[in-house]
């Protein structure tokens, strides 16, 4: 593996406006008629109706799940490793979700008004015009963007250090990186894992011996992540290869309905036990990467 040839960094920059405000006044009558001191509480009041920032809020949160599920954990600073095989599924995944941020953000300040408006009838006299920002000043709150930039080489940092010094150094940075690759490659381990998981756990039944009820994303989440995981394995781990295609040959092509004994015509108990067995197998298997004390395998091949 050549880490500056296979992957570069990514940071995602979001933000926005909570739509929210700490009323101090608020705060301080709730006190002195509950015989409270101020500092027991706080009043943060709404300033618009739940569902006006709904469907702007969800879009950001999506590019942010949508920017840790295509990258793998690098650094303190917010960079991530993006794989150059998954660089056109991260860049189409997220220029879309961009693109329906600025429409969202656009169709929300064209209603802006009308919502301060309802928010006056909702907060009564607790409303206050200071507490709202400007239309032109929501454009700027509210945003996302993604910056690529190349793995650093460690010959980048050494050109004006003595060789005995340059050794020492890169020796440091190259002992660092591994240390962030064996990290990236145990954040595969552990979705996969977690993943696994969590089929197992809603293929139990409860208490009463009822099968528990379960959403179609439950196998198609699982189907997403075995589709993204060799995109992400730069490190050509042999053994996360074959793992991986267990869960898709065992789990993830059994369509959700034969698993549900609520989808008469379709559901399959024969089908329903075999994937139960199989999954509480691998999801046994993957628990045993991260017990006390132990490491995640490491089968790569030689780069």
């Amino acid at each position: 593996m050549n880490l500056t040839h296979d992957a570069m960094l990514v940071t995602l920059r979001i933000h926005g406006w909570s739509g929210r405000r700490y009323d101090r006044k608020a705060s301080q009558y709730v006190a002195v008629h509950h015989d409270a001191a101020t500092s027991a509480g706080r009043y943060n009041k709404r300033l618009l109706p739940k569902a006006a920032l709904a469907a702007l809020n969800a879009t950001l949160n999506e590019a942010r799940k949508t920017h840790y599920h295509h990258s793998l954990p690098w650094d303190d600073l917010g960079a991530r490793l993006l794989p150059v095989a998954n660089y056109e599924r991260y860049t189409t995944a997220l220029d879309s979700l961009i693109e329906r941020m600025v429409t969202e953000r656009q169709r929300f300040i064209a209603d802006y008004d009308n919502q301060v408006e309802r928010a006056r009838l909702d907060l009564g006299r607790l409303f206050r015009p200071d507490d709202y920002p400007s239309r032109e000043e929501l454009r700027g709150r509210f945003s996302a963007h993604y910056r690529i930039v190349p793995v650093p080489d460690s010959g980048h940092f050494l050109a004006d250090l003595g060789q005995g010094e340059s050794d020492r150094v890169r020796r440091d940075i190259e002992q660092h990186v591994q240390q962030r690759l064996n990290g990236a490659l145990g954040d595969l381990y552990r979705r996969l894992g977690e993943a696994v998981g969590h089929v197992c756990e809603r293929l139990t039944e409860d208490e009463n011996g009822k099968a528990k009820v379960f959403r179609d994303s439950l196998i198609d989440n699982l189907r997403e992540l075995v589709d993204t995981v060799p995109r992400l394995n730069l490190f050509r781990d042999r053994h996360l290869e074959a793992l991986c295609k267990d869960v898709r040959e065992k789990i993830a092509r059994v369509e959700p309905d034969m698993l549900r004994p609520s989808a008469p015509g379709k559901y399959d108990p024969a089908v329903r036990r075999q994937v139960k067995r199989d999954a509480a197998d691998l999801a046994a298997h993957f628990a045993g990467y991260f017990g006390p004390d132990r490491a995640v395998p490491h089968h790569a091949e030689a780069a």
